[in-house]
């Protein structure tokens, strides 16, 4: 386990907590993973393509069953490696999840994608989903008529609606998946703007899974450098611009070549 340049937030302040998770139990590809996040702190899981960060992330979900090790979101703690319906219920209700391209359902309109956490998890009326639903697009900058759908909006927009999708049941954790991927740099910056406007608003913690280096000159407490499944090295960019291991190295100077 890499050495850490940061102390754990005290475990009243923690939005995630990972100890020892290896998976998935079927053949494993991510190993012995510790993290902490604090609620209103943001963490980067920095690692090249098949480096194993989407596989953690769905892992931290609970979408694949762990081979070992345990997950506590907002203090509560889940067993990975036997997820059950109602534990998965309350952890999923306790976090919001960007994946990768969005994931917005194209046959329904837009209002209605934000919808659908707070008719599965809340059951709150149509008529008050409805509106807390336009609140929610307002405050990521999204303005739409009822019948809008998806595939009106360009991808840019696609990925605000999803954030605000994700900020529906108001969670202790924010997952996203290589965030501004295929954005140009203003809408990519746009992006990351918004996202911490309502992380500062509504305090909690951030995990961003990407290869994108953009993301490490962007507001990031702690950086975790995954490869091969592992995590190879923690600190801030400063620090680990001081490496010399070659896989860092290689990471966070291509920023330099591009």
């Amino acid at each position: 386990m890499p050495s850490s340049t940061s102390f754990p937030p005290s475990s009243s302040e923690r939005a995630l907590e990972v100890h020892h998770l290896t998976g998935p139990a079927s053949a494993p590809i991510i190993f012995e993973i510790e993290i902490f996040v604090a609620r209103g702190e943001t963490l980067l899981v920095l690692g090249p393509i098949q480096s194993g960060k989407s596989m953690l992330m769905r892992h931290l979900v609970g979408l694949e069953c762990a081979a070992s090790g345990t997950i506590a979101v907002d203090g509560e703690a889940f067993d990975p490696t036997k997820p059950e319906d109602k534990a998965l219920r309350r952890l999923r209700s306790r976090v919001g999840v960007l994946f990768e391209g969005s994931a917005l359902l194209r046959r329904i309109s837009v209002l209605e994608n934000v919808e659908l956490p707070l008719l599965e998890h809340e059951h709150s009326s149509r008529a008050h989903a409805r509106d807390a639903a336009r609140e929610l697009l307002a405050e990521v900058g999204i303005q739409v008529d009822d019948d809008t759908m998806p595939v009106q909006l360009g991808r840019a927009g696609q990925r605000r609606v999803a954030l605000a999708r994700a900020l529906a049941l108001k969670p202790r954790l924010m997952l996203l998946d290589e965030p501004t991927l295929g954005l140009d740099s203003p809408a990519a910056h746009e992006f990351d703007e918004t996202l911490h406007a309502v992380q500062k608003k509504y305090d909690f913690g951030i995990v961003i899974f990407s290869h994108e280096i953009r993301h490490a000159y962007t507001p990031a407490n702690q950086i975790d450098v995954l490869a091969g499944g592992r995590i190879v090295a923690r600190g801030t960019r400063e620090s680990l611009l001081r490496s010399d291991d070659p896989v860092i190295h290689g990471l966070l100077h291509r920023r330099e070549r591009e």
